[in-house]
Parts: structure tokens; C-alpha cells; sequence
């Protein structure tokens, strides 16, 4: 496979990044009733594979499927609901939502079965926790950091995963796996969770990375002032202010509209979202960034009270099957990248990297937003180095599981397949980010 030669000509910005990291990348309700007849529904979760007064008998890590079955044998069957973002069940982010589903439906021998709705129909941002919380829906997907002052840390996680370095496929690997070890390892985070009524499935999700498409060809800073630019978070508005260009809110579903009109020069959004916006039919000007990026947007899955009431061997499944819904929406955004990139073809629209001066500046800024929000108590003491740490870290461990990039993004639907199995990263992603230190019974 071909290197992605673009990273390798980026210099460490700001005299902190390593530029050896980013040539490391080329290488509710319907529950309860069906809760109400299980046996035994009040007490702790015991220990794997031993009893619990919350239902029986659990299973290890990684059991074979036999002693799966043995201890869902005696439990009645469970219905669940879960809320997607994903539009339809045929989406790119719908098809990886139906990986987990189906997981928990065959590791369960169909004890559990679980119930989409598409598109946040039953309680949109920012609701979709209290909709878990209060029984609406069962397990909800939601972008938490439309919501800083509510989840500070989840913010805060994903400002700090900007300076993770960007490539179209491992880039969202590594990047998703140091947003899950930080979260799982964040007390502070996972006591926010807890307050607010909800657990975890997926502390932190690292979504896509972010990417600006304009109207016209842009890859410098100078290129970005004065422009109009849509964008979601506090973080990203900053970051623009500071390159001079002018951030403008409204919902990512209108920013088509709006470049039609010459309301706004760009939009600056991950791939998913250009997908179901359209943007580039618009804005056919793609500019990514490779070593310091904007900061992204933390997404999570939450489970609802049902979970607590469970036998343990459902817990325990719920949560494996998590380890497949992280790589499945990691996967869903080089999905989105392969689409987007055939999408500005169609259009004879143009892809280029900022150049190394924004990318230097990018570094600063993103370096001042992480250190204020350690100073505000959101990220542990040291998280810049932190970030470098893991970094290091899940780059050589990607590697060593046989991923690598085969060229850059304006190749990515030459050399990527959709088809590719992520399973081999997803169960390594959970026995070595502290998952497992959070599983039922542990």
C-alpha cells in the first residue's frame, strides 16, 4: 500500500508537537414491562461468572458463546429501545448502529432485542440523556458537547483531541481510541454520567473529524479571514475568531441553503454531516488539516435505570457490544470520508491540506483552549502530554493489528473498503483503554 505522504511533510508546530506521532499514523418504557418478569430485579452486580441478586449468573470477558448461553438460559427475554443519530437504517452511520444491534441480539441467543428509532425522532439535542434518564428510550446516542456547561469534561476531552494527528483512517482510529482510554479513565466524567441518571456504554466517542468546505479553494490562514463559517461548538468558534474569520450559528442541516444564498462562505463540519446536508453540491472546496486540527465534537451512547435492573449477563453483554458500537461509528466516519471524497469528484470540486503556517497556528491555539480548560478543573493536570502519550501510544497499536493507510484522502475510495473487519482494534480497544475495569461484575 502507498504511505500518506501528505503527513509526513508536516513539521511539529509550535516547537511541542512530535512530528515522529503523526508519521506514526502512516504506518423506557418497553424495557420495564418485560423487566417486571425477570426474577430477583433489586441488588449489585456480583462478580463475572458468579451469582447476583440482580439476576443471576454472569460470563468472562470473551467467553465462548456455550457458557453465554448458559448463563441467559433461565432470564426472560427483554425488549429495548435505542435512539440513533443515523437518519435511516440504510445510512452510512445506520449500517455500523445495525452491527451493534445485531451483536447483542445473537450474543444474547435473541434473549435481548433491541428496537431503533432513527434520526433522535423521540427527543432531539440536547434532551436525548433526559429521554434516557426518564424511561422515553431505553439507550440513546448524543452529542454531549452541545451541552459544555452540562458535561464540562466530555467538552473538554474533545478540544483535546484536536491535536490528535489526522490521517483518513487511522487518524479516526487512534484518535477514537485515545478519546475512549481518556474517558474510560475520567472519574470526574463518569460521575457526571451517574448524576445525571444515565451510565455509559460509550464514555467518549471521537467522532469525525472536523473539515471546512467553502465556495471557493482555500488551504491558508490568510485564505479563512474575514470568511462566514458555519460551526457547533464554543472550541471552534474560538479557533476561527483567532484566524480572523467570522463563526456563524445554525443547524448543520441548513448550511446548504445558506451557501446557496451567499449567507455563508463555509461550512465546517465532519463527513457524516456533509453527507446528509449536501454541502458540496454548494461548497465544493474541501480543507483538512493533518497535524492540529479543530476541536472536535465528544459524542456518547448512555443506557438508561433499566440497565441497574438487569441480570448480570444482559449488563455484560450490553457492554461488550459496546467495544463494536466505538469502532463501528469510528469506522462510519472513513465511510463518510470515502463518500465525500467521490461526492466533490462528481463536482469537480477540489481537496487540499492547510498549509503548514495554519496548521503551526492551529497547534497554539488548540495548546491555549486545552490549558484553560485544565485551569477550569474540566481535563487532569499534564493532558497535553498526556494526549501525546496516547497517541504514541494507540498509533503503534493500530499498527501492530495490520491497519495502516494505502494514500491520501483525495485516494481514500481507491484504497479503503467499507467491508474492511475492525473487530481485531475493537476488542483490543476495550482490554486496553480501562474498559474493562467499568465491566459489570469486575
Amino acid at each position: 500500500m502507498k504511505l500518506l505522504g501528505d503527513v509526513t511533510r508536516i513539521r511539529a508546530g509550535g516547537g511541542r508537537r512530535n512530528s515522529s506521532l503523526a508519521r506514526g499514523l502512516v504506518s423506557g418504557g418497553s424495557a420495564c414491562a418485560a423487566l417486571a418478569l425477570l426474577a430477583g430485579c433489586a441488588g449489585s452486580a456480583g462478580s463475572a461468572g458468579s451469582g447476583n441478586e440482580a439476576g443471576g449468573e454472569g460470563f468472562a470477558w470473551d467467553a465462548p458463546q456455550d457458557e453465554v448461553d448458559a448463563a441467559v438460559a433461565d432470564h426472560e427475554p427483554v425488549t429495548l429501545t435505542l435512539q440513533a443519530g443515523g437518519p435511516t437504517e440504510d445510512s452510512i452511520s445506520g449500517r455500523r448502529t445495525m452491527d451493534f444491534i445485531n451483536e447483542v441480539e445473537e450474543r444474547s441467543d435473541g434473549k435481548i432485542t433491541i428496537e431503533p428509532t432513527w434520526g433522535m425522532a423521540i427527543s432531539g439535542y440536547p434532551e436525548a440523556v433526559d429521554a434516557t434518564a426518564d424511561g422515553r428510550v431505553d439507550i440513546s446516542y448524543d452529542l454531549v458537547s452541545y451541552q459544555p456547561q452540562r458535561f464540562p469534561e466530555a467538552s473538554a476531552i474533545g478540544v483535546a483531541l484536536g491535536s490528535v494527528p489526522y490521517s483518513p483512517m487511522v487518524g479516526e482510529m487512534v484518535a477514537n481510541s485515545v478519546a475512549a482510554e481518556m474517558g474510560w479513565n475520567d472519574q470526574a466524567l463518569l460521575d457526571r454520567y451517574k448524576e445525571e441518571g444515565v451510565t455509559p456504554l460509550t464514555p467518549i466517542l471521537g467522532n469525525g473529524v472536523y473539515s471546512l468546505n467553502c465556495n471557493s479553494e482555500i488551504n491558508t490562514a490568510q485564505e479563512l479571514e474575514g470568511k462566514q463559517v458555519r460551526a457547533g461548538s464554543a472550541g471552534q468558534n474560538e479557533a476561527l475568531s483567532e484566524f480572523g474569520a467570522v463563526p456563524v450559528s445554525m443547524e448543520f442541516t441548513e448550511a446548504y441553503e445558506a451557501l446557496q444564498r451567499n449567507t455563508i462562505d463555509c461550512d465546517l463540519s465532519p463527513m457524516s454531516a456533509k453527507e446528509i446536508s449536501g454541502v458540496y453540491q454548494a461548497a465544493s472546496h474541501l480543507a483538512y488539516s493533518t497535524e492540529s486540527n479543530w476541536p472536535r465534537f465528544s459524542g456518547t451512547y448512555v443506557i438508561g435505570p433499566t440497565y441497574d435492573q438487569m441480570p448480570l449477563a444482559y449488563q455484560q453483554i450490553l457492554f461488550d457490544a459496546a467495544a463494536t458500537m466505538t469502532s463501528g461509528s469510528a469506522q462510519s466516519y472513513v465511510d463518510s470520508n470515502a463518500q465525500h471524497v467521490e461526492d466533490i469528484a462528481s463536482v469537480d470540486g477540489t481537496i487540499e491540506e492547510f498549509d503548514e503556517e495554519f496548521q503551526e497556528k492551529m497547534a497554539e491555539i488548540l495548546d491555549g483552549q486545552i490549558t484553560a480548560e485544565i485551569e477550569a478543573g474540566n481535563l487532569p493536570e499534564g493532558s497535553i502530554e498526556k494526549v501525546d502519550e496516547l497517541t504514541e501510544k494507540w498509533t503503534k497499536r493500530v499498527a501492530d493489528l495490520g491497519f495502516e493507510d494505502g494514500g491520501d484522502m483525495e485516494e481514500l475510495p481507491e484504497w479503503y473498503s467499507a467491508d474492511d473487519d475492525w473487530s481485531a482494534w475493537a476488542k483490543d480497544l476495550w482490554e486496553n483503554s480501562g474498559a474493562l475495569d467499568h465491566r459489570p461484575g469486575a
